[in-house]
């Protein structure tokens, strides 16, 4: 059966539900569950969407609720699940399937959805790692408070970085499997600069490779560039 078309409206407000596969569990400890947020953090900079809640109290299931804000819908998912992928390290299929999504109708049907989100998270968990769903209705959220994971040359203190990558031809393979997955050409995916420069911070994160090896992976970019894409995704 033929896959149902998605709305796509680049105003529109949205609740996203995207559950994990039979491979892992989407977050095994706290630490995924941090390193995902910082990503949602990431790419709501790049993207500028608006984030009215998020939800990632079940170990194999996240759900958001944003505002596209004139952006591309299908964009932001990519960027959240092919990071998040490339760090969870899934041998298999990490995603069940792609991603729900509910184009919700007015404001108060996104009162409505974030507060249905809110109360299932309260009463299923007192924990602050399995209660991640957080909201103010009057105003999207910004993810600033979020702990940053340094982007100099030493990764931040407490930060590991489990099974790096460590050569470039590793890093190669990764972007090729990337592209693979995303079925685009490595010439088009980096003209997609706001996807480009979000993998470089991903990239820095996973895999011990200089400025300079970055740099070469990401289309002969000069170390001074890469530093300054690292800066601004922060």
């Amino acid at each position: 059966m033929a896959r149902k078309a998605r709305i796509k409206d680049d105003y529109g407000i949205f609740h996203i539900r995207q559950t994990g596969g039979e491979e892992r569990n989407l977050f095994e400890r706290d630490e995924d569950r941090l390193y995902f947020i910082d990503i949602l953090k990431r790419t709501q900079s790049n993207f500028q969407f608006r984030l009215y809640a998020y939800c990632v109290l079940s170990p194999n299931e996240y759900q958001l609720v944003l505002d596209v804000n004139g952006s591309d819908l299908s964009k932001i998912m990519k960027s959240i699940n092919i990071s998040y992928a490339m760090y969870a390290r899934c041998d298999g299929r990490l995603f069940k399937d792609r991603y729900k999504s509910q184009m919700l109708a007015d404001r108060d049907e996104m009162m409505e959805k974030v507060r249905e989100i809110h109360e299932n998270a309260s009463t299923s968990s007192h924990s602050e790692w399995n209660s991640f769903c957080l909201y103010d209705t009057a105003s999207p959220l910004r993810l600033d408070w979020v702990t940053k994971l340094d982007t100099g040359e030493q990764p931040a203190e407490g930060y590991t970085c489990i099974d790096c990558l460590r050569t470039l031809d590793e890093a190669k393979m990764r972007l090729d499997a990337i592209c693979q997955k995303t079925q685009q050409v490595k010439s088009d995916l980096l003209k997609d600069k706001r996807f480009r420069n979000q993998l470089i911070s991903d990239f820095r994160r996973q895999s011990t490779l200089s400025l300079k090896e970055l740099g070469e992976l990401f289309g002969g970019l000069s170390e001074s560039t890469v530093s300054k894409i690292l800066k601004r995704q922060g």
